[in-house]
């Protein structure tokens, strides 16, 4: 049995189940995920809530007993673990940098980090996509531009992440935001390769996009009518275009990972941290076969 930490927003949690899914699968083990982590946020975060029911699967929620048994061992647990009997294993990601010595973890164990790389579920990848299937229909604005999209040739989603990029001077510390000319760049890089490209724009700060990097551009819309719990459509619509331009976002990134169509252009930021530490470490972050580009 392992237990799969759960934190941050919806793509993050994407990145937790698709990593506990697929480690589960090649223990052949039990996964439980510890919900716990909600919280009504501060001056440096904003509050999360759990998201992961929006998909079609079976998730088993950690009971407190059981998360208790890991970070708050009684003394015959600890006892157990002294000696390596019934031995229950915490295992902390200590880098974004993907780590193949997760796969090698005795059951039972308890796993906390982000694992933010295609590569902790790569070899699971059809049955990843099979359980991250929104379960909720498309309200009838999204599911009118669904069918669009669904005949449309080179549709093109942008994703713009700003909100607390922006606000949280801690957050924007860590990941800073794609620039005008990161997005220019990328949108003339797809014109040149694309026949009548139409691009999509998806944006937390819809104002802001059209003020900034619409204004004057052709053959685009802008998307603003997915708000608050409603904002899962959003990625649900990126998926169903056929190339994108992602942010350094874990929301776009599944966006465009979701597009099953192996022909499909990905363009995403060079760096997805201001700053490279041992910790924030991007190397393994965006795949091998999207186009990266300079995003300061």
């Amino acid at each position: 049995m392992i237990v799969v930490k759960l934190q941050g927003g919806l793509g993050n949690q994407m990145f937790q189940y698709a990593f506990g899914m697929s480690l589960s699968a090649n223990l052949n083990t039990p996964l439980y995920f510890d919900a716990g982590f909600a919280n009504k946020g501060n001056d440096d975060f904003i509050a999360r809530a759990y998201e992961l029911a929006n998909f079609n699967h079976t998730i088993n929620i950690a009971v407190e007993q059981l998360i208790n048994s890991f970070l708050r061992p009684g003394s015959i647990q600890r006892l157990f673990n002294k000696m390596g009997i019934h031995k229950n294993t915490i295992y902390t990601e200590n880098s974004l940098k993907f780590n193949p010595s997760v796969f090698h973890i005795k059951p039972p164990a308890y796993l906390n980090g982000f694992w933010q790389s295609e590569n902790y579920f790569k070899v699971n990848e059809a049955l990843v996509r099979e359980n991250l299937t929104f379960k909720q229909p498309l309200n009838s604005q999204s599911q009118h531009l669904a069918n669009i999209l669904a005949n449309q040739g080179n549709a093109v989603s942008v994703h713009i992440r700003r909100g607390d990029y922006v606000s949280s001077q801690t957050t924007n510390q860590i990941h800073g935001i794609c620039s005008v000319r990161y997005y220019q760049q990328a949108i003339a890089a797809l014109q040149s390769k694309l026949d009548n490209p139409y691009f999509y724009f998806f944006s937390d700060e819809p104002e802001w996009v059209e003020e900034n990097i619409i204004f004057g551009l052709a053959n685009c819309c802008l998307i603003s009518h997915n708000q608050g719990p409603d904002s899962w459509q959003d990625m649900a619509l990126m998926s169903k275009c056929k190339h994108h331009i992602i942010a350094n976002s874990s929301f776009s990134w599944w966006g465009a990972w979701l597009n099953p169509a192996k022909e499909k252009i990905v363009i995403a930021p060079q760096n997805w941290f201001n700053t490279q530490t041992d910790y924030f470490n991007d190397t393994d972050i965006v795949p091998k076969n999207w186009i990266k580009m300079a995003n300061a």
